[in-house]
């Protein structure tokens, strides 16, 4: 991906061209209360639902957000760039999910 945009860099080459990202996100809860684009990190040892001030920030709050997240609210948490080791998408369409529902009311209790 090194001909991707490099987010988080200034752009020195002149590169005028427009393109797309992927920023991987996780859905978080707010320690603390947080502004948009303010850098976080994990807050709580050993646990992944929590996010707030941090030595070791690994991304930013939704900067596309409009007002401070209060604290125990769940907003997106975007991973900087080029720190994830695997990627995958997770999506869903309403025949697939059907099909599972029905398959779920067959399996025996």
């Amino acid at each position: 991906m090194e001909n991707a945009p490099q987010l988080g860099q200034l752009i020195e080459n002149g590169d005028r061209r427009r393109d797309a990202v992927h920023i991987a996100v996780v859905p978080i809860t707010a320690e603390t209360e947080l502004i948009p684009g303010q850098a976080v990190g994990l807050s709580r040892l050993n646990d992944f639902e929590f996010a707030g001030v941090s030595e070791k920030p690994i991304g930013i709050v939704d900067p596309f957000l409009t007002a401070p997240v209060q604290a125990g609210q769940r907003f997106w948490l975007c991973l900087y760039p080029g720190t994830i080791t695997s990627l995958r998408h997770v999506w869903t369409h309403p025949e697939f999910s059907a099909v599972a529902q029905n398959i779920l009311h067959q399996l025996p209790a």
